[in-house]
């Protein structure tokens, strides 16, 4: 059952993305999406092996959540929430941030409950912190590159 749940939740992010109004060129989102896709696993892989402060289910069904959630479902909100608030005002972004920060909290307690995840001498408010790291780096790596392409005449501002 927490298959198909992470499923339907995959499914239903793709989705949205897939429909959400891009100010962002495809190429941005791909390397966004690549760079955030890398940045999620170095940090969960030092998290979860290196540090051992989470442990993940070596559960063939839980462990699928715990790919899924870490591939695919993670990368794609902050590429929704990069979308969504660029070139908006601050308010928006703010409100964005907020909401996105407990979409991803919401998905770690989801994992939780499902035992796809335990912690060991780690908490939620470190997730909170965590994550939190994750939206204002996706922001300015995002208006980085956003930059960068415009400075090489890629992208009209």
């Amino acid at each position: 059952m927490e298959l198909v749940i992470y499923l339907i939740l995959t499914w239903f992010i793709a989705t949205y993305f897939l429909f959400q109004k891009k100010p962002l060129l495809m190429i941005e989102n791909l390397m966004l999406f690549l760079f955030f896709l890398f940045v999620n696993k170095c940090v969960l892989t030092m998290i979860s092996m290196n540090m051992s402060l989470i442990m993940y289910s070596k559960e063939p069904h839980l462990f699928l959540c715990f790919w899924l959630q870490r591939n695919i479902i993670f990368p794609l909100v902050l590429l929704i929430f990069v979308n969504g608030v660029f070139q908006r005002s601050m308010i928006t972004k703010v409100v964005a941030g907020v909401f996105t920060l407990i979409i991803i909290l919401l998905s770690e307690a989801l994992a939780i409950h499902f035992s796809v995840i335990h912690y060991h001498m780690w908490s939620f408010f470190i997730s909170f912190v965590v994550a939190a790291l994750y939206l204002l780096a996706a922001l300015g790596i995002s208006t980085i590159y956003r930059r960068l392409l415009v400075k090489d005449g890629m992208v009209n501002t």
